[in-house]
């Protein structure tokens, strides 16, 4: 019987990756992929001939990108070409491309393939919900409809087994609280761990072949999905992406495969979080268009502040800074000086921050042109 190259491919995040190669002596003969690639680009226009052989091959993800895109076609045989005919090779997720090759390589009995993907959870432990749920509350302040919104939905996804992505549409005008409840449930539900993007960096065309992966050698949605480290995905400020990008959600919100040119990826169980600055809902159908309004399963909108919740959270900014002033101001005297300026409607969490910000300032400066007067001691 021949001997047959060993294939590992490791779907997940980089740390999931690298937490699953084994540990190598320092005598075991292991390369990079695109460490050789070069080397071997380098013999070719030299005009010499090597001969490779390497017995372990680790080919990283972000290899990919170093390779010219027609490389990427012949990917399987490149890899053959610098390895020895029963070398171990860790392959981190795989281009699609790739996959196909090694499969019909696989089904052929001609290589070894076994593939390990990482596991996502949400935390499904009943007896901390109520406590967890109580934190966020306290994060969130002002916003206790969103808030009872939010648990019901985290108590029906850790009580369930749902194969389709969960898609929740957080909207109301900026800095109410939005991005910060994101971040507590992935805190209180996913270990601290997002994938995260923010929709608004992407208003031409020219980032189509990030949403839909048309070029091999360059990140993409798909690639990006496949090293989450959790599977809460966060896109914010949908309304603030171009309309053409939408039949890529439509494939995500609507799948447990999500597929791009390069690349599938599995997205059952996910909890997809949208945000927007939408007012209502009657808005986001006229705007984001039925075919994306219908794919999302829940709508949560954020209020404006009420004076009260204004109030709160003009102590808590003056409070979360007293490590700036120390000494030298006291919060009631900040509090003298902002409260004025504060108006009792319309201000938000970035307003309010932006105004303690300016008293800090011209407190501290104050302190320094009018020292305290020293007193005199004759005696």
């Amino acid at each position: 019987m021949n001997d047959k190259r060993n294939y590992h491919i490791i779907i997940g995040s980089k740390a999931f990756f690298d937490s699953n190669l084994p540990l190598f002596d320092e005598d075991d003969d292991v390369h990079g992929f695109l460490e050789l690639v070069k080397l071997s680009d380098a013999a070719k226009q030299n005009k010499v001939n090597i001969d490779f052989d390497t017995p372990i091959l680790i080919l990283k993800n972000d290899n990919y990108h170093g390779i010219i895109d027609a490389a990427h076609d012949r990917l399987g045989g490149l890899i053959e070409e610098l390895t020895t005919s029963d070398a171990e090779i860790y392959i981190h997720n795989p281009p699609q491309v790739l996959y196909d090759y090694l499969k019909s390589q696989r089904n052929r009995d001609i290589i070894e393939l076994d593939i390990l993907t990482q596991e996502y959870t949400i935390n499904k432990n009943s007896s901390e919900f109520a406590k967890n749920m109580q934190a966020i509350s306290e994060h969130i302040i002002g916003q206790e409809n969103a808030i009872n919104e939010i648990s019901k939905s985290l108590w029906y996804l850790t009580n369930v087994n749902r194969s389709k992505p969960y898609v929740i549409m957080l909207y109301g005008n900026s800095s109410l609280g939005k991005t910060e409840l994101v971040r507590e449930i992935a805190n209180k539900f996913f270990d601290g761990k997002f994938y995260e993007k923010h929709l608004s960096m992407f208003k031409n065309n020219n980032y189509s072949d990030y949403f839909f992966g048309d070029a091999p050698n360059r990140k993409s949605l798909g690639y990006d999905l496949l090293e989450r480290e959790s599977n809460l995905i966060f896109f914010d400020e949908l309304d603030k992406c171009p309309e053409h990008f939408y039949s890529a959600f439509y494939t995500l919100f609507d799948n447990v495969l999500f597929k791009d040119a390069n690349y599938d990826v599995d997205v059952s169980g996910t909890l997809i979080v949208l945000t927007s600055n939408y007012h209502s809902e009657e808005e986001m159908k006229k705007n984001l268009g039925l075919p994306i309004y219908y794919r999302i399963d829940k709508f949560i909108h954020f209020d404006d502040f009420s004076c009260d919740t204004i109030h709160s959270i003009v102590l808590n900014e003056i409070l979360s800074r007293k490590e700036e002033y120390q000494d030298r101001l006291s919060p009631e005297m900040i509090y003298a000086v902002v409260s004025p300026v504060i108006s009792t409607q319309g201000e938000n969490a970035r307003t309010i921050k932006y105004k303690v910000q300016q008293v800090v300032e011209e407190l501290l400066f104050e302190d320094v042109l009018n020292p305290p007067a020293e007193s005199n001691n004759n005696n």
